[in-house]
C-alpha cells in the first residue's frame, strides 16, 4: 500500500527556527523498491475484487446487454515507485495482463428477420499500463500529507471473443462493447489507485503522532521542518527531533549541528539522530529540576548499611570517623541535583555525557532530624552503550567515573579516601542501575503500527546516532474491506 511507501517517506519533518534538523530520514531506491512490491501486492488483491458495471447499447438492427463481468485474471507486469524532484515520486506500470469474463443477450432485428440471442464473452488486455504522481508535503501542524496527482491508464491492445456462433452478429456490437469495457475499467484502475493514495495512505498519516510523550512531563517532538525533498538517488525529510517539557513548549536556547552525511544506500531506511535530541532532554531536566535525588539507604540494594555511622563492618562512620563520633546511630543521605545540564558527546565509535553537580550530605538522627555534613562538587564522565530492539534504542551505561572536591564542610577536613568510598560503594552502585532500568524502557524511534524494522544496526558519527534498517511491511490486520464510493473507485480499509 502507498502508507508503505511514503509512510516510511514522510514519516518525519515542521517549521522551526533552527537550520539543522534534530533527526533526519534518509530513503533509499531499495526503500522505494519494497515500497512498490507492497503496493503492487495490495493493487493487485483490490483489482481483483473490484465490480464493473453492466453495458447495454444498440447499433447495426442489434440491441445488447453486457452483464455479470468478472475479473477472472490480473498481473500487474513491471511498476516502478521513481523519486522525482522537489516533493514529488512517480508510480507507473507496464505490461499489464487482463482477462474478464462476462455474458450478453442480444437481440437481432432487421425487416422481418429477428434474432436473439445469449451467451458468454472474454475480454483480454494486453500491454496495459498507468501511471500516477504522488506528492508529499508537510500540513500546519507538522504532518505529513500525501495526495495523488495525475493519473492515465492506457488499455493497450484489446481482444473480444464470443463463446459461440453468429460471428457475424456479434461483429456489430463486439467494438462498441470492448471501447465501453476498457473506458471503465481505465477509469476504476485510476480511481483505485488514487484512492489508495489519497484516502487510506493519507488517513493514516493524519493519524501519526507527531509529538510521543516520554513518560509524564517531556514531549519529543517528531514534527516535519518541511516537505520531503526527493532526488533521483534517495528521499529525504528532516524533523525538528527536540524533547520538550510537556506543559510548557519553550524551546532550548541551542540549536542542532550538523549531523553526519549518509554515504551508503545498502538498507532500506538510514536514521540520523543528533546530540540535540539528547542534549534538549538534560537541558529540560535541569531547568525543570528533574536531575535531583535524595541517596538513601533505603535506595541501596546490597549493603544498606554503607550509609551507617555506626557498624560492625564498613561503613561511612568509620571512613569518616567525626561523622562516627557526632553522630553515632544515625545514618547519612546524599541530596545530589544537578548545576547545570548535562551534555552528550558522540564522536566515531563513542558516545559520552558529561555532568556536574553538588552532593551534600547529612546525618539523619533516630528522631528524623537532619544536620549538615558538607557538600562535594562532583563532575562525572559516562560512556554508553547504545542497542535496536524493535523500533527502540536502548541505553546501557558501561563506564562511569566521578571526580569530586570538597567545597564547604562543617565536620573539618574530609580524606580522599572516604570521598571514592562514597563515589565506588554508594552512588556509582545506586545510580547506574537506576539509569539502567529507565535505558530498557527505550527511546521511541519514528515509525507506524504497521511498519518493523528489520536488522537494524547502530553506528556512531561526529555528533550522530546512525540507525541502519531494513523494513516488514506487517499490518495488524490482513482482512481487506472494500466500501463502495462512487462510480470511480472502491475505498479499502485495512
Amino acid at each position: 500500500m502507498l502508507q508503505a511507501i511514503i509512510l516510511t517517506c514522510i514519516l518525519f519533518a515542521t517549521c522551526i527556527y533552527s537550520t539543522n534538523p534534530g533527526l533526519r530520514l534518509h530513503i533509499t531506491q531499495n526503500g522505494i523498491n519494497y515500497a512498490n512490491t507492497v503496493a503492487v501486492d495490495l493493487i493487485s488483491k483490490t483489482v481483483r475484487s473490484a465490480k464493473i458495471p453492466d453495458q447495454s447499447g444498440s447499433g447495426h438492427h442489434v440491441e445488447y446487454n453486457i452483464y455479470g463481468l468478472v475479473i477472472k485474471n490480473f498481473q500487474l507486469g513491471t511498476s516502478s515507485i521513481k523519486l522525482s524532484s522537489g516533493s514529488d515520486l512517480k508510480w507507473t506500470t507496464a505490461n499489464i495482463v487482463l482477462e474478464i469474463d462476462g455474458n450478453f443477450h442480444y437481440k437481432y432485428r432487421w425487416h422481418f428477420i429477428k434474432i436473439s440471442d445469449h451467451g458468454r464473452f472474454t475480454v483480454q488486455f494486453s500491454g496495459m499500463s498507468f501511471s500516477v504522481g504522488i506528492n508529499t508535503g508537510v500540513d500546519g501542524n507538522g504532518r505529513p500529507t500525501i495526495k495523488s496527482a495525475q493519473c492515465a491508464c492506457n488499455s493497450g491492445h484489446v481482444k473480444f471473443k464470443f463463446h459461440g456462433g453468429r460471428a457475424w452478429i456479434y461483429n456489430t456490437f463486439a467494438g462498441k462493447v470492448s471501447k465501453a469495457i476498457s473506458n471503465q475499467f481505465q477509469k476504476k484502475m485510476c480511481g483505485i489507485v488514487q484512492n489508495l493514495i489519497d484516502n487510506n495512505a493519507q488517513k493514516s498519516l493524519s493519524t501519526m503522532k507527531v509529538q510521543v510523550k516520554l513518560g509524564k512531563v517531556l514531549t519529543l517532538d517528531y514534527r516535519l521542518m518541511s516537505a520531503p525533498k526527493a532526488t533521483p538517488q534517495y528521499m529525504e525529510a528532516s524533523l525538528k527531533g527536540e524533547i520538550l517539557w510537556t506543559s510548557d513548549k519553550t524551546e532550548a536556547p541551542f540549536a542542532p549541528q550538523s549531523m553526519a552525511p549518509i554515504t551508503d544506500s545498502k538498507k532500506m531506511v538510514y536514521i540520523t539522530l543528533s546530540d540535540y535530541v539528547f542534549n534538549t532532554m538534560f537541558y529540560q531536566a535541569h531547568k525543570h529540576n528533574m536531575l535531583v535525588f535524595n541517596l538513601t539507604s533505603k535506595n541501596i540494594k546490597d549493603k544498606k548499611d554503607i550509609l551507617n555511622t555506626t557498624c560492625s563492618g564498613l561503613c561511612i562512620g568509620k571512613f569518616i570517623p567525626q561523622i562516627g563520633k557526632a553522630f553515632p546511630n544515625s545514618t547519612v543521605e546524599l541530596h545530589m541535583l544537578s548545576t547545570k545540564p548535562p551534555v552528550t558527546n558522540i564522536t566515531v565509535g563513542a558516545l559520552g555525557v558529561r555532568a556536574e553537580g553538588n552532593i551534600t550530605l547529612f546525618a539523619r538522627k533516630s528522631d528524623k532530624s537532619l544536620h549538615y555534613l558538607f557538600t562535594i562538587y562532583a563532575k562525572a564522565s559516562i560512556k554508553v552503550n547504545l542497542s535496536m530492539a524493535n523500533e527502540m534504542i536502548h541505553g546501557k551505561l558501561y563506564d562511569t567515573k566521578i571526580q569530586t572536591k570538597v567545597t564547604n564542610s562543617a565536620i573539618g577536613t574530609i580524606n580522599d579516601r572516604a570521598l571514592q568510598f562514597l563515589v565506588d560503594s554508594a552512588i556509582i552502585t545506586t545510580i547506574e542501575p537506576m539509569i539502567n532500568g529507565l535505558g530498557t524502557k527505550g527511546f521511541p524511534m519514528p515509525s507506524t503500527k504497521d511498519l518493523q524494522f528489520q536488522q537494524s544496526n547502530i553506528k556512531l558519527l561526529s555528533n550522530t546516532v546512525l540507525i541502519e534498517t531494513d523494513l516488514k511491511y506487517a499490518p495488524k490486520s490482513t482482512v481487506l474491506k472494500f466500501v463502495p464510493m462512487n462510480e470511480r473507485y472502491l475505498a479499502i480499509e485495512i
